[in-house]
Formats: structure tokens, C-alpha cells, sequence
């Protein structure tokens, strides 16, 4: 009898986005068989909250950090009363166990994750690099990125996919690799965009969808129906860096809420 697949997720902490993939996520894992050994949770954007939310503030415009900030404490609130919205609070409602790292390349760390069984490091919109060793430190190491490889390699593609007027964002789960989102391609999740969606609607449905899809395809580990890996010519896209408040004012221009 096949053993359960056993999953270590790296991630970072958000009530919106990533609290959102693993509120699909985790519910459906289990249901497909795999085992969620734990989440590793990394500082946001792998910055200081005062870097953070320096670089929101010169993201959004006044109102809409206003607006985001309000999202932020009703977010919280609902954790506090058991709707569970964080990472934190998704991982504790499914008996999860979490784990705050500093480094996610950590050697004593990573010794762990073989001696533990694990099957595969999965990063989903994790902020920190992982290094040679970390690559190797699980039969397999994958990525969940919310936008087609090699076109939107890179920061945010949902907002640049909404940007060039895509109809659907395409989620591409791939094998990592040294260069940033450039491993070969094992599955790509098409989700529509809607007519009068925001870049957070973009956003959160796709991390929603993710969730589920990602969960069964790692059920299909160490059998006859796990995908055989795409190399993509990363040459033929390009690598997109956070977006600014001039971009932002593109995409209202073009008829799209940011919020």
C-alpha cells in the first residue's frame, strides 16, 4: 500500500492571499492522501514590517492602503472568532504543526527533512532563495507560482497578467531550480479572470484554486500519473520585479481597482 505523500510547505504569513491556498489546501491534501508534515513560515517579503509597509505605502494609493489596512484588522478579527483567515490560523484549525524560520537554507534545519521522511518541500510564494542545499534537500522540490512560465517569471505576476489584459491566470507548478522560476514545468492551472475583478480578486482566486489543484496533484507522487517535467526556455520571457505606484496608476487607467 502507497504511504501518504509528506509535504513541507514554506510560505509566508498573510489573511488574504496565502492564508487563502492553504484554506483549500490543507482540507484537500488530506482528503487526497498526502500528509502535511508542517508549514515553515518566513518573514514577509523576507523584509523588516517597517520595509513592508514602506514598500505597500509606495504601492498603494493613500486610499486604497487605507482600505487594505481595514481588510487587515476585520482579518484579524476573524481569526480571533474562529474563522480562521491567517496561515496561523488555517494551520492551527487543521492540527498542523507551524514553524518560524529565520532561514528556510538553515543546514540544521534541512538535516531534518530527510530524517523525517519527507517527500517534497513545496514553496508557495515563499520570499527567501533556496540555495543548492535546500534544493536537494527532499526527493522533490517544488514551486507554486500564480502566472505562466517563462512569460511572467518573477514578483506579482497576477498583477502584470491583469495588467496586459490576460483573460486567465495561469498557476504553474514547477521544479525549482538555482534560477528564479526556471525549473522544467510539471502542471499549469488555468484561472479566469473575471469582467470586473480587482488585482486582489486576481490574486486571491488564484491562490484559492491553487490550493485545491496542488493537493491533488501531489497525491499522484510515486505513481504512474505524476506529470513528466517541461523545461521552458526562460529566454523567452521576462522577469518582473515588484510593481510601483506608476503601475498601479496603469491598471486604474485601463479600468481596473486595484481593490
Amino acid at each position: 500500500m502507497k504511504r501518504s505523500v509528506r509535504t513541507v510547505a514554506v510560505t509566508q504569513s498573510d489573511p488574504f492571499f496565502t492564508g487563502r491556498f492553504f484554506a483549500t489546501f490543507l482540507p484537500a491534501a488530506r482528503a487526497a492522501g498526502v500528509d502535511v508534515v508542517e508549514i515553515v513560515l518566513l518573514a514577509n517579503f523576507n523584509e523588516s514590517r517597517v520595509a513592508l509597509a514602506r514598500r505597500l505605502a509606495g504601492f498603494y494609493p493613500p486610499s486604497d492602503l487605507a482600505r487594505l489596512a481595514a481588510r487587515y484588522a476585520r482579518a484579524l478579527v476573524d481569526d480571533r472568532r474562529g474563522r480562521a483567515r491567517s496561515v496561523e490560523a488555517v494551520a492551527a484549525a487543521h492540527g498542523v504543526p507551524l514553524r518560524t524560520l529565520d532561514d528556510i537554507n538553515d543546514p540544521a534545519y534541512l538535516e531534518t527533512l530527510p530524517a523525517r521522511q519527507v517527500d517534497v518541500l513545496l514553496s508557495v510564494a515563499a520570499p527567501q532563495i533556496l540555495r543548492a542545499a535546500a534544493l536537494s534537500a527532499a526527493p522533490r522540490t517544488l514551486n507554486v507560482h500564480s502566472g505562466r512560465l517563462p512569460r511572467y517569471r518573477g514578483m506579482m505576476p497576477t498583477f502584470w497578467a491583469l495588467l496586459d489584459g490576460e483573460p486567465a491566470v495561469t498557476v504553474t507548478v514547477h521544479e525549482m531550480a538555482e534560477r528564479l522560476d526556471a525549473g522544467p514545468v510539471l502542471a499549469e492551472i488555468e484561472v479566469p479572470i473575471g469582467p470586473r475583478d480587482s488585482a486582489f480578486d486576481v490574486s486571491r482566486n488564484a491562490k484559492e484554486v491553487a490550493g485545491r489543484e496542488v493537493a491533488t496533484l501531489l497525491a499522484t507522487v510515486g505513481t504512474d500519473r505524476w506529470p513528466a517535467a517541461r523545461p521552458i526556455d526562460i529566454e523567452q520571457g521576462a522577469y518582473h520585479g515588484f510593481p510601483t505606484r506608476a503601475d498601479a496608476r496603469r491598471l486604474r487607467s485601463a479600468g481596473r481597482r486595484m481593490l
